[in-house]
């Protein structure tokens, strides 16, 4: 009883933590969109964004080993197996540790190209690049250990500072413009990962371990397929249409509309962080993919109808904002309201913990199908009716509402199979 207790009084102070971060998070990503709104127009924003495409492609490169820590780690800390632990972060940190290394050469390249055709605007678009890879890559490893482990507090100041220096970075943007973005991308994303590493809570020596990281690869490049065009792949193909389709300008007014998409969805991403190690660990000891859908059912209804509302207060504050605050944004009103809609399905979406948990990577990846079909035909048939811009929007909306419904059929049969198991 005790220990049930003490358990349920580390969780909430671990949302606490996050939630506290993630609200500060939320407020100043919030203002200090608005502010490089207000600073920059899209013709200055959309170039920059085109910069960040590739690497939103090259994420893949990570193979799945933070997917098979998430699944992993906790696993085996349900089976009371830490040098397991111990030897999976190790296999996975020295080679995500390598892949910061190979990208961001990559990226140094193309910038020293750059400098020697004197393009200027490219020099500093690749650098920061190369430094925001590492957080990609290896800072990404980080955390994930950290919110494997349960530390969440330390986790927390760290975005915290992170986050700060990102947002104070932002008056630089009058005087420094597009060399500006630049720097609030690079700098405080290398020393988030700094810092990530020197407070990580698994001191272990990173070493290639062949079995180990094969073991991680297994179990998260399966998931990573799925989460990775769901997720990267997915944002940067909105990116490249919207720029082939309307142009750099329109791909600036599409960034401050993803500004505000991505502060709306801190909330249900905070609530998957917290969740997710604990239905592994719940499914890991026993085996009940029932009692570990109990544990989401009811923070899925109320933070879902939460963000219902928020969307909705938040499409009638725009237009009176909107045109006062950022006023060279207003064409943008329509996807930012758009992009409103998008924490409702992220919080739809807390279920799928469950299909995750299972280790079954076609259970929980093949609905990101019927999404990707869903956003490519949806976007085609909008096209010629509202616009490349909105289009894409829309149909990334809705291809991501696809998604959700289908996982929830697969979620459903997963459940009544295995009552029909436990009654025969």
């Amino acid at each position: 009883m005790r220990a049930s207790i003490a358990n349920h009084r580390q969780t909430i102070r671990s949302v606490m933590a996050l939630l506290g971060s993630n609200i500060i998070s939320s407020v100043l990503s919030a203002v200090g969109g608005l502010l490089v709104a207000r600073f920059l127009g899209p013709e200055v924003t959309g170039p920059f964004r085109a910069y960040t495409i590739p690497l939103t492609y090259l994420m893949f490169l990570g193979l799945g080993t933070n997917d098979g820590l998430w699944r992993q780690i906790p696993y085996y800390i349900g089976k009371e197996m830490p040098e397991k632990v111990d030897a999976l972060a190790s296999a996975a940190g020295a080679f995500m540790l390598s892949m910061s290394v190979i990208v961001s050469f990559g990226f140094v390249c193309s910038a020293t190209y750059s400098a020697l055709r004197h393009d200027l605007y490219s020099v500093f678009g690749w650098l920061s690049q190369a430094f925001f890879c590492w957080w990609v890559f290896y800072g990404s490893y980080l955390t994930s250990t950290y919110r494997t482990l349960n530390h969440f507090v330390t986790l927390a100041w760290i975005q915290a500072v992170q986050l700060l220096l990102t947002f104070g970075m932002v008056f630089l943007l009058p005087f420094l413009g597009f060399y500006g973005l630049c720097a609030r991308l690079g700098f405080p994303s290398i020393l988030a990962a700094w810092l990530y590493n020197r407070h990580r809570p698994l001191k272990v020596t990173y070493r290639f371990n062949t079995k180990a990281l094969s073991e991680v690869i297994k179990i998260g490049l399966p998931f990573s397929i799925w989460g990775t065009l769901y997720t990267s792949a997915w944002i940067a193909t909105e990116s490249a249409l919207i720029l082939s389709l309307s142009g750099a300008t329109a791909l600036g007014l599409f960034s401050a509309a993803y500004v505000l998409r991505g502060a709306i969805n801190s909330l249900p991403m905070v609530v998957w962080q917290v969740l997710l190690p604990r239905v592994v660990t719940t499914l890991a000891q026993d085996g009940s993919v029932r009692n570990a859908n109990t544990r989401i059912a009811w923070v899925t209804a109320g933070l879902t109808g939460f963000m219902i509302l928020l969307a909705c207060a938040g499409s009638f504050l725009l237009d009176i904002f909107v045109p006062y605050a950022i006023p060279k944004y207003v064409a943008g009103i329509p996807v930012m309201k758009v992009c409103l809609w998008f924490s409702v399905v992220e919080a739809s979406f807390l279920p799928m913990n469950v299909l995750f948990a299972t280790g079954r990577s076609w259970l929980y990846g093949r609905s990101v199908i019927a999404g990707m079909i869903v956003f490519v035909l949806a976007t085609y048939l909008l096209l010629p009716v509202i616009g490349g811009l909105l289009a894409v929007a829309v149909g990334s909306l809705l291809g991501r509402a696809a998604r959700t419904l289908a996982a929830y059929v697969d979620l459903i049969i997963l459940t009544q199979q295995e009552k029909a198991i436990s009654e025969i």
